[in-house]
């Protein structure tokens, strides 16, 4: 048993897929499930239900899966300790952000990969529960999200900004004039949102529902960006952080109104998981935005726009 083999496993278990297993790892599938079932024959059991696709791991298979996932991380962990002590902090990092947090994310993430060249990133638009559960998986290392009552009590967090709310509407549509709209007066017009599995959205439909309206959206999406050309090109509005319109103040083609009665703030911050050993990197990086003023990126962000 090894490293690589616990490498496919996992990502057998995060794609249930063996063709898209093997893509991702960059090894052929036949190759992939002979090192699949060299690992189930080295172990003595069944780690994958088969039949003529993949049907899942077996109770055995979510075991070793588990546990692959801490010793992939260790091993991580431990690449990036010994270089941190020979020639500086080296290796990957993986952040999952919320859709509303992704155009404001090179703001944090650009000053810390200046100071840290031999680090690559990846940054993935998830769902706060996704951002949670990869975590959880090792599958992340830091995550950007809502400070909420939502949040697990297994992770560290501070706070990065606070998120208010605009409305966006054509800028030549008939609400181009106004200097703020009501939620209620949002209501009564066509709207596109994120979908329902988005706290973003959870947030926004409560609102509504406290204040008795009840809105169908024209147009559901995962994507901040899709909302945005649902608006410049469409026939809706929508409902977007004023983070947002800070870091893309140039929208062609669309107006921000602030969205009052009542005016709605939430807290954004970045978590990490609370585990030793912890990733070197994912704790540089955690400190690293502890020091930043982040309103202030995004308000200098607005005005170079």
């Amino acid at each position: 048993m090894d490293l690589r083999q616990l490498e496919l496993l996992c990502a057998l278990a995060r794609e249930k897929h063996f063709g898209r297993a093997a893509k991702n790892c960059n090894i052929s599938q036949p190759a992939f499930s002979a090192r699949i079932r060299q690992l189930e024959n080295e172990l003595g059991v069944p780690i994958v239900k088969r039949e003529r696709s993949f049907q899942g791991l077996t109770t055995e298979g979510e075991l070793v899966v588990s546990i692959a996932q801490r010793i992939l991380a260790e091993a991580r962990t431990l690449k990036q300790s010994l270089s941190q002590m020979s020639k500086g902090l080296a290796g990957h990092l993986r952040i999952g952000a919320i859709p509303s947090a992704m155009p404001m994310m090179s703001l944090i993430k650009n000053p810390f990969c200046e100071a840290h060249p031999n680090i690559t990133v990846s940054i993935l638009s998830l769902s706060s529960a996704e951002i949670q559960l990869g975590l959880e998986k090792f599958d992340l290392e830091v995550g950007v999200t809502y400070l909420s009552s939502e949040l697990s009590t297994n992770v560290e967090s501070h706070e990065l900004y606070h998120e208010e709310y605009s409305l966006i509407h054509k800028a030549d549509g008939p609400l181009k004039d106004h200097k703020t709209i009501t939620w209620q007066e949002a209501a009564e017009i066509p709207l596109s949102l994120l979908t329902r599995d988005m706290q973003y959205r959870r947030i926004i439909d409560k609102t509504f529902e406290e204040l008795d309206c009840f809105v169908t959206p024209h147009t559901q999406t995962n994507s901040i960006t899709q909302l945005l050309h649902e608006t410049r090109f469409g026939n809706t509005s929508s409902i977007v952080p004023i983070s947002l319109i800070h870091v893309l103040r140039n929208l062609e083609g669309v107006v921000a109104i602030p969205l009052s009665e009542p005016r709605l703030v939430n807290k954004i911050g970045m978590i990490i998981a609370k585990r030793e050993p912890s990733s070197p990197i994912a704790k540089e990086f955690f400190k690293h935005t502890k020091r930043l003023d982040v309103e202030k990126l995004l308000h200098e962000a607005g005005q170079e726009s």
